[in-house]
């Protein structure tokens, strides 16, 4: 990984202030166990195992994590200690937490990351904490009867503050990089070779069906849509307008592709893409609100299709330059970390299309229907994505080679 140059005088005396910052974090783990908040121990326990990852795989206490990177991954244990921004800190340790992972990953493992990828997995990763602590909060409020949650608008407004406070880090990381060529000495020093990165990608195959038998399906699928957009259009309904419309424009999207860039899509895939759309637009038009079911079923579909475009996307960087390598197991966790950040890109969506709403009048093109849909949300998509990772991957390595040679913003500094 490339830097331009170095913010160290002295890396004896940066090894000294990393492990002053280590050893403050391990006396604050003693301090949250005493106040009583054995999540903050634990939280802090795991930024102590991470930063001493580096010494103890080297076998040299002189290599560390570099001490400006620890201290400012150690300020929010410090600020919560103090007990000041009590909605913010949990989520900016979220972000510290994956900034640090994101450095040691690629230092002491066969993966390796661009500056600008590694930035953007920071993002995702909070995001997706976020998504999957609303999800743990709510879960104990349910079988404790807590009330760690205090309502939906709460609930959003964290969702909010981790977003912000994720894309903070991921841009405060990409700056770091370029200031400082700690992390090319931590490879060397760890002795790491990105070579051996596992590249193996399974072969997908197509859905049972002739390539006749799923173009026939889609055209009636998007018949379908056609006729609730009229009927939505006919009623002057300008939310269902949005929630047909904007799916059919989806199934047009291969057309497209084929016409513009000569890419002939999986008619398969084309056809899981179709009935996706399709199953949201009649959930908008009738059942929604009448099988409480049925809308964990749209978003199981929905973020199967969210997890082939991550997948797609991390194909398509690995493609692009040799100086970025994944793991097949990276390239599952990514998928599933990127549609919980997804979806919750999609719940604050839905939240300012609320306020919006309230603010100007009229009905909400997007709406939430309180913490249990949120929720609900967050745990089928995560399905969807598991169930694309482990499943359907393969089915989008012809889009991850379109999008080569238009990644270039993910990887841009580490070539």
């Amino acid at each position: 990984m490339s830097s331009l140059r170095s913010l160290l005088a002295s890396h004896r005396y940066d090894a000294v202030v990393a492990w002053a910052v280590t050893l403050g974090l391990v006396g604050a783990v003693g301090q949250f166990l005493r106040a009583g908040e054995p999540d903050w121990a634990v939280f802090t326990a795991l930024l102590v195992a991470v930063a001493v990852v580096v010494p103890v795989a080297t076998r040299d206490p002189t290599v560390t994590i570099p001490a400006e990177l620890l201290a400012v991954v150690a300020l929010p244990v410090a600020v919560r200690a103090a007990g000041a921004l009590p909605q913010a800190t949990p989520f900016v340790a979220a972000a510290a937490l994956a900034l640090l992972v994101a450095v040691v990953l690629d230092a002491f493992t066969s993966l390796s990351m661009t500056p600008r990828f590694a930035a953007v997995f920071v993002v995702v990763t909070t995001m997706a904490a976020a998504g999957a602590w609303a999800v743990g909060v709510w879960l104990v409020d349910t079988v404790a009867g807590t009330a760690f949650v205090g309502g939906k608008t709460e609930l959003m407004w964290d969702l909010v503050v981790a977003t912000t406070v994720g894309i903070g880090a991921g841009v405060l990381l990409d700056g770091y990089f370029h200031v400082s060529d700690r992390i090319d000495r931590l490879r060397s020093a760890a002795g790491g070779d990105t070579d051996d990165a596992d590249d193996t990608v399974e072969t997908g195959t197509d859905l049972p069906g002739a390539v006749h038998q799923h173009t026939a399906v889609v055209r009636a699928l998007q018949l379908v849509l056609v006729g609730i957009t009229v009927v939505a259009l006919a009623r002057g309904n300008a939310t269902l307008v949005v929630n047909s419309a904007g799916p059919l424009a989806i199934t047009f999207l291969p057309a497209v592709f084929r016409r513009e860039y000569d890419y002939a899509m999986d008619t398969g895939l084309v056809l899981w893409i179709t009935l996706a759309a399709t199953l949201h637009a009649i959930g908008a038009f009738a059942l929604y609100g009448s099988l409480g079911w049925y809308d964990s079923l749209t978003h199981t579909f929905s973020a199967s299709i969210v997890a082939g475009v991550g997948y797609a996307l991390a194909r398509s960087v690995e493609r692009h330059t040799h100086a970025v390598s994944f793991t097949r197991g990276f390239r599952a966790a990514f998928v599933v970390l990127f549609v919980l950040a997804v979806g919750v890109a999609w719940e604050i969506l839905e939240f300012a299309s609320g306020g919006l709403a309230t603010l100007i009048g009229g009905e909400a093109v997007l709406a939430q229907y309180g913490t249990t849909d949120i929720v609900n949300d967050l745990v089928f998509n995560t399905v969807g994505a598991v169930l694309a990772a482990s499943l359907a991957s393969a089915h989008f390595e012809g889009i991850a080679d379109r999008l080569v040679g238009s990644v270039g913003v993910l990887v841009r500094g580490g070539e």
